[in-house]
């Protein structure tokens, strides 16, 4: 079933699927202030009300009438009449759980068969098509889906409901705002990898936090239930799972942790699932590139994901990695069957654990490998790893060397070098911290407690 507005009198009427008559699909930003839409259960009363300006809703109410208006004006070439409209404010019963799930899970398909997609700029007043990309509707998740979705017409309108062009027509600037190929936007279909997909999504934003992940389900063809609450690195954990089961590309783990946390310390960051497309923003060039020897399936399990990957020593032969970064015992590059346009392999770092565990480390790096098919073949399971890593007695090991003594130098001494009251007392406390809490975190918080200036990241 689907629920459509009758543009000439702005009444809502239901149809089954294979009774759909042709409608026009309208793309929008909602209101700052949600309860300012205009709402299934306002369009019983729509006509007492819309009239009123000083009804809260109004600039909603112009915007939809706006929209059928425009809808019966539009002469088409082909001659066919047009006159129902689908708009998710609406069309969608916003309070009914199910009908939400139901709505959001088959939205790219609403998009995909509409007859034309209207996308209202109600931000942009110019004519000048050249500063498009202005308009806040490019920053916005879900819009990502209602450019690429349909498969015909995309007509974008000013706030005044002035033509601007397709999107053919503007592929030029679509493609220099979004970075998305014109070939995709001149609906030719290649099929794009993952992470290029993944990073057409990177720097948008979403209402709802959750809806970070849920927009993107169509775009990836795949369906999952909504559970609004659980968080928006849950809600896109569970969709990159849900993409495995359907995909074997590997760009799903070409990301880098670019968000500030510290180079490995990130909880975030020690699995193959990164927790944001912000993670793809740089890594949309890759393309999926089979390893002959391995194509294996993987999948989600209780210890991780179970996959098959060729482990070589770190440093072997490929791009070295920062001077800040020291070789680990039991620490491998891995290298993933993809490719970027250099024809260069990407890999990503794993510290292997007892018993075929592994948890990637300095996730804010990727490996550059000529020659990706070297190394031996082993069965692994990746997973966030709980506890101290290798990784983090490493940052131990540098902290006591260098950041400890100078905290020992200049604030157990002073200026003649003689020893402080209470040093021994101090020294002992400050020990004791460490060892419950290695990270570079405590350092700030040691150098807070000592009133001496913390030296991280010099």
């Amino acid at each position: 079933m689907i629920r459509l507005l009758d543009a000439e009198n702005q009444t809502l009427h239901q149809f089954r699927d294979e009774d759909c008559p042709q409608y026009v699909i309208l793309s929008h930003r909602w209101a700052e202030d949600p309860s300012e839409e205009v709402v299934y259960n306002d369009m019983a009363q729509f006509h007492d009300l819309s009239s009123s300006k000083a009804w809260k809703k109004a600039k909603s109410a112009a915007k939809l009438i706006g929209a059928c208006r425009k809808v019966l004006e539009t002469l088409r070439p082909d001659g066919v009449d047009v006159k129902h409209l689908w708009i998710d404010t609406v069309c969608i019963r916003q309070d009914n759980p199910m009908e939400l799930s139901t709505a959001i899970n088959s939205m790219f398909r609403l998009y995909r068969e509409a007859y034309e997609c209207l996308v209202y700029l109600a931000d942009f007043p110019s004519a000048n098509v050249q500063t498009l990309g202005q308009s806040d509707w490019f920053n916005r998740g879900w819009t990502l889906q209602e450019l690429l979705a349909p498969r015909f017409q995309v007509t974008f309108c000013d706030r005044n409901w002035k033509y601007l062009g397709s999107r053919k027509s503007l592929a030029k600037e679509l493609t220099r705002r979004t970075g998305i190929g014109s070939y995709y936007l001149h609906n030719l279909r290649p099929s794009p990898s993952i992470s290029e997909r993944m990073s057409w999504m990177a720097g948008r934003k979403t209402t709802v936090p959750e809806d970070t992940a849920y927009c993107l389900l169509g775009l990836f063809d795949v369906n999952m239930p909504l559970l609004y609450g659980e968080g928006k690195e849950r809600a896109f954990l569970r969709l990159q799972e849900e993409i495995m089961k359907y995909s074997d590309d590997h760009t799903l783990f070409v990301w880098k942790n670019e968000d500030g946390y510290p180079a490995g310390t990130s909880p975030d960051g020690s699995g193959l699932l990164a927790h944001s497309p912000d993670c793809f923003r740089s890594t949309g060039h890759y393309r999926r590139y089979p390893d002959p020897e391995n194509s294996r399936p993987y999948q989600m399990t209780n210890k991780g994901i179970a996959i098959d990957l060729r482990l070589r020593v770190l440093g072997d032969g490929d791009k070295p990695l920062a001077n800040t970064y020291k070789p680990l015992a039991n620490t491998f590059i891995a290298p993933l069957n993809c490719r970027d346009d250099n024809m260069e392999s990407a890999g990503v770092y794993l510290q292997q654990k007892p018993g075929s565990l592994c948890c990637r480390i300095w996730p804010d790096k990727i490996a550059l490998l000529r020659e990706p098919h070297r190394g031996e073949l082993q069965s692994i399971y990746v997973k966030d790893w709980d506890g101290i890593a290798e990784f983090d007695i490493m940052q131990k090991e540098r902290i006591t060397g260098e950041w400890i003594d100078r905290f020992r130098e200049h604030t157990f001494y002073d200026a003649d070098g003689k020893e402080r009251p209470h040093a021994k007392e101090k020294w002992d406390y400050v020990l004791q911290l460490m060892a419950k809490d290695p990270s570079p975190r405590m350092v700030e918080q040691l150098a807070q407690r000592t009133g001496q200036p913390s030296t991280h990241g010099e």
